[in-house]
């Protein structure tokens, strides 16, 4: 069986069950791999997304290649963590997208790579070079990604995350003190029927499994660390909504207002103080670690916190007045 195939279990349409496949992840992503003829069912070509799947027959498809002339090399900013012939590991700063979309052709971390790419020796300038973006950070999440330079380099790393075998910790400024401090959040994520740009959590979503820990208390909030089982989107924050422990300054799943304690005049121009320096989620993707496709040799990565999110653990601290009423 071809490299990206699997066997289907159950009888159901050929979008819904590609997109349970991790590196797809989406309904959306998956029509377009179908639309686009890159999907076969038991080696024929299948470009109808509502077409019906039954189990064992086998379903493989492949990425497009992505033509380097249709995006733009930018000379922006990148901290390079590590670098060799197939693979780049980089520590992506705040505000950052990892790839173009629709209305936002630059300013991408991908732009960014094609321009490193091709101004360092020894690729030149005309080299077909295709950054292998395998997993993604949110724009506002700062912190560690992968991201590979040849095909088979990709394929090798693609397998580890749909096996999970991939490392993966984060942390985050979340408001209050889960309780327990230590747990698992195993809660599915979908598609929110009220604004399909967000996630929630929902019957029918994907699996995702998030384990988290309590590494100080803060007061009114705490400084955690996730560990990742799966990688859905927005999986951290919808989680962590889920539990009533929003992360802080996160204004799509509720975190961006007072979640704890007394809602005072001074506690009001405390925190919008500390939401107009941090000016997103407090969510950082803290270490990875994985088993390089060349050498076969597990490698690991740790970046400590940027500093928005230092400077708030220390404001966090002199909130006297959540210590005042807890």
């Amino acid at each position: 069986m071809a490299e990206n195939s699997f066997i289907v279990v159950l009888q159901q349409r050929l979008d819904v069950c590609l997109a349970q496949v991790e590196v797809i992840g989406s309904r959306s992503q998956a029509q377009k791999l179908i639309q686009g003829g890159h999907v076969t069912v038991d080696d024929k070509v299948i470009v109808r997304s509502s077409h019906q799947v039954f189990p064992d027959a086998i379903i493989s498809w492949k990425f497009p290649l992505e033509k380097p002339l249709n995006l733009i090399p930018q000379d922006l900013p990148i901290d390079i963590v590590y670098e060799d012939e197939c693979l780049m590991v980089i520590n992506k700063p705040s505000k950052m997208p990892v790839h173009p979309g629709a209305g936002r052709p630059t300013g991408t971390l991908v732009n960014a790579l094609l321009y490193h790419v091709g101004s360092a020796l020894p690729y030149p300038k005309d080299a077909p070079f295709r950054p292998g973006i395998v997993h993604r950070l949110d724009m506002d999440t700062t912190g560690l990604l992968v991201v590979t330079k040849n095909e088979s380099a990709h394929r090798a790393l693609q397998k580890q995350f749909e096996s999970r075998s991939v490392k993966r910790q984060y942390v985050g400024i979340v408001w209050g003190t889960p309780d327990p401090r230590s747990d698992t959040i195993d809660a599915p994520i979908g598609r929110s029927s009220k604004n399909r740009v967000l996630m929630t959590v929902r019957p029918d979503g994907r699996s995702a499994v998030t384990h988290y820990e309590t590494h100080e208390i803060l007061g009114a909030a705490s400084l955690m660390r996730f560990q990742l089982s799966t990688g859905r989107t927005h999986q951290i924050r919808v989680h962590l909504h889920y539990v009533g422990h929003p992360l802080l300054g996160d204004a799509d799943y509720g975190g961006a207002s007072i979640r704890w304690g007394p809602v005072t005049r001074n506690r009001k121009v405390f925190y919008k103080n500390i939401f107009d320096v941090l000016n997103r989620q407090a969510l950082h993707a803290r270490s990875l670690g994985f088993i390089h496709p060349m050498t076969g040799k597990f490698m690991e990565f740790t970046e400590e916190m940027p500093e928005d999110m230092i400077w708030t653990v220390e404001q966090l601290q002199k909130d006297t007045a959540y210590f005042q009423y807890s």
